[in-house]
């Protein structure tokens, strides 16, 4: 079984393929609040003292939108990306389950090309708070760190950048992909083709143009370790 936190598009991607051999449950915040280390313990607790328990828990449940609400509340973002983490990471490893982090290529801040050894310079409280779930992350053992260059579609607005360039990926791509790469541990970044965000959403649907890189800074994200390990 693998065992998803949060309920939003990731989450539900990723519940769509669950299978019989591989059953996939989620956890919303009604089913367990990861800021509560009591809750979290006692529900995958009673998890694990049943037939076909848990043997991954991707971490989805995260403070991101809006993306500034960790700018003006940052103390529910530490509770929730940094202590609600760590949470759910210490009972993972007590109970020896694979601790999957979803985090973000926000973690690299305003840095023009990078890979996973690139310095981490978050730009925006966003980012150091996903940095800070990494920090726990990195200290379990059987873990896995994957930095998305998530994009929501449908997208949440009318107009999008068309001259900031990022490796933008949808959620379903990146639910597929972390099912066939979570046995890997360490640090892998998750992004699709590099095209300015305009590009990427008239994709899928229509939207108007507008300047942003006075708002975004433009990320190419390299993800040749992921390719190698896709066999791409």
């Amino acid at each position: 079984m693998i065992l998803v936190s949060g309920n939003g598009r990731l989450a539900k991607e990723l519940e769509k393929l669950s299978t019989d051999s591989l059953p996939i449950k989620i956890l919303s915040r009604k089913d367990m609040d990861i800021t509560n280390e009591y809750e979290v313990s006692d529900v995958i607790k009673d998890l694990m003292m049943k037939p076909g328990y848990p043997k991954y828990f991707i971490h989805t449940a995260a403070l991101t939108k809006p993306m500034d609400v960790n700018d003006r509340n940052p103390i529910m973002s530490l509770d929730t990306n940094i202590v609600g983490t760590a949470n759910v990471a210490k009972i993972c490893n007590k109970y020896g389950i694979k601790f999957i982090y979803i985090s973000t290529d926000f973690v690299y801040g305003d840095e023009d090309i990078v890979d996973e050894d690139s310095p981490l310079k978050p730009s925006n409280n966003y980012g150091w708070s996903k940095l800070g779930g990494e920090c726990v992350t990195q200290l379990i053992p059987n873990s896995l760190i994957l930095r998305c260059a998530l994009c929501d579609i449908p997208f949440r607005h009318k107009v999008a950048f068309d001259d900031v360039y990022r490796n933008s990926i949808t959620h379903k791509d990146v639910a597929d992909i972390i099912l066939k790469i979570k046995d890997e541990v360490g640090v892998i970044n998750i992004g699709g083709e590099y095209k300015s965000v305009y590009d990427f959403v008239s994709e899928h649907q229509s939207v108007e143009k507008k300047s942003g890189l006075h708002i975004a800074p433009t990320l190419l994200l390299n993800t040749n370790k992921l390719k190698s390990i896709l066999n791409e």
